[in-house]
């Protein structure tokens, strides 16, 4: 007993681990992979933006610079004292914190004018942007370089001061801290890793955190005014906000896959409930053709003495229509012989004598005895026969066994004795199709899905078993019976049984 216990439980402990917890974790892997990188696509998109706003503040930085540059070149092309350059210098470079220095250059490359003091003679006339700026007689801006003076990386400007004749005189010189674009970069964003590359792949300065994490691949703008570029490295780090979410939706897969196995198992137990009872059902039925089996010789003596009998008043009563009758009669004693031998079905199969009948005539020959029980409760019978005959392989007596059962029920239905019973007989979808409908009370559902069960019963005198006989024989049949019943409008029952073809 234990070791079934255990069985049970290890099959019930497999089940759930196959239907719930692995699913759940295949599921909540694809989640998180999904919520990952949908995150990283935000990170990204933010880094996008962030490093937009720098690239063009420092472009904004850069031209702006460039034009300030400019207008102090027009007010340096009137003069030529070098203490008074020296003083406009001075007063610019207090004004702006960008500036590292600014200076006044000879076109031979010369320093004349500071705001720093210089260690020693530079001459700067190989530098590219100061080239640059003497041919094209505009403002040009260097790469990022090394300054000897300042001794940190710098970005230098050069702006032609020309004179009356157009020609160039000297350049005002601005070196623009790289540092000050650095603490700007870590104000407006301080989470963001940003490297800030010149013209020779050289990184220049990181913002931000101090490295780039992991091997994600940056995002990258390039600068207008500059030969930089600013590659952004968005955060892989999943913030709180975002774990609670992931788990959320985790919890939301692990209680949907924990229902379905609810579901399921309660599927199986119904399933199972259902095999018990139709095994049960199966062993009542194998009951009771065992009883009918030891009871069956016990009927049909009282029937032998009852045919008897009919036999001397036939002799006795000569009238046509008393022949009628004692010959109708003489069949049904036949008939319930029969019958009682028959019951058997229910427990195990006789010997039957099929045959190939047609279904239009049995309903005929039935006709006198289901007139005489609708007369009886005092309520019309309706036959509604096929034009041309139905032919099917089967007993001719089982099936007036079913057709009788069934009106007898739809007889007892009707409490007002004043409705109507209708048998319809027609050939739909290659079968023949017997409808036996009454507008009786009616059942309700739940009724409904008992109605084949053994012993199940809402007559006081019944047994139950009258509609199991019919399905059992119906099924014998390879045909299906069913019962639609509407509460206080009638019930419908409908058989359809294989046609088969006529005797040649």
């Amino acid at each position: 007993m234990n070791l079934l216990k255990d069985s049970a439980h290890y099959r019930k402990a497999a089940v759930y681990f196959l239907i719930v917890l692995i699913p759940s974790l295949l599921i909540n892997t694809g989640i998180y992979l999904y919520q990952k990188d949908k995150i990283m696509d935000e990170h990204r998109e933010e880094a996008a933006f962030l490093i937009t706003i720098h690239k063009n503040q420092i472009d904004n930085l850069i031209q702006d610079t460039k034009a300030r540059l400019e207008t102090m070149s027009l007010i340096l092309e009137e003069e030529t004292d070098t203490a008074k350059i020296q003083r406009i210098l001075n007063e610019a470079h207090s004004q702006e914190p960008r500036f590292s220095g600014l200076y006044y250059v000879k076109k031979n490359g010369e320093i004349t004018a500071g705001t720093s003091k210089l260690m020693k003679s530079v001459n700067i006339s190989n530098r590219a942007f100061f080239q640059s700026a003497l041919a094209t007689k505009q403002s040009k801006v260097s790469d990022a370089y090394f300054g000897n003076i300042t001794g940190d990386y710098i970005v230098s400007i050069g702006t032609p001061v020309l004179d009356d004749e157009g020609e160039v005189r000297s350049l005002l010189v601005a070196a623009v801290k790289v540092d000050y674009l650095q603490n700007i970069m870590n104000v407006i964003s301080p989470r963001l890793t940003i490297s800030v590359i010149n013209g020779s792949d050289h990184t220049i300065f990181t913002a931000g955190r101090s490295e780039p994490t992991g091997s994600i691949e940056p995002v990258r703008v390039y600068l207008d005014q500059i030969p930089w570029k600013l590659e952004g490295f968005p955060e892989t780090v999943i913030t709180a906000d975002h774990t609670k979410d992931i788990a959320v939706y985790m919890l939301i897969v692990f209680g949907l896959m924990n229902i379905i196995y609810i579901l399921i198992q309660n599927y199986l137990l119904k399933r199972r409930a259902l095999l018990e009872q139709s095994q049960i059902d199966a062993q009542k039925v194998e009951l009771v053709g065992t009883l009918a089996a030891s009871t069956a010789h016990e009927i049909r003596n009282p029937l032998t003495g009852i045919k008897g009998f009919i036999q001397l008043l036939q002799e006795k009563y000569k009238d046509s229509e008393d022949q009628y009758y004692f010959s109708v009669i003489d069949i049904e004693i036949q008939r319930i012989n029969e019958i009682v031998s028959e019951f058997l079905v229910l427990g195990k199969p006789t010997a039957h004598h099929h045959a190939v009948n047609d279904l239009n005539a049995i309903i005929l020959e039935l006709s006198p005895l289901l007139g005489s029980e609708a007369n009886l409760y005092n309520t019309e019978l309706d036959l509604k026969l096929n034009k041309e005959p139905l032919y099917i392989f089967c007993t001719k007596d089982h099936i007036k066994q079913v057709l009788l059962n069934l009106v007898k029920n739809a007889l007892e239905a009707i409490d007002k004795q004043e409705g109507k019973v209708t048998i319809a007989v027609r050939k739909f979808d290659g079968n023949a199709q017997i409808k036996v409908t009454d507008t009786g009370k009616g059942m309700p559902q739940e009724v409904q899905s008992k109605l084949f069960h053994p012993f199940f019963t809402m007559k006081d005198t019944g047994t139950g078993l009258g509609l199991v006989v019919c399905k059992r024989i119906i099924t014998m049949y390879k045909g299906t019976i069913s019962i639609k019943s509407v509460p206080n409008k009638g019930t419908e029952v409908t058989i359809m049984l294989p046609l088969t073809e006529p005797k040649a």
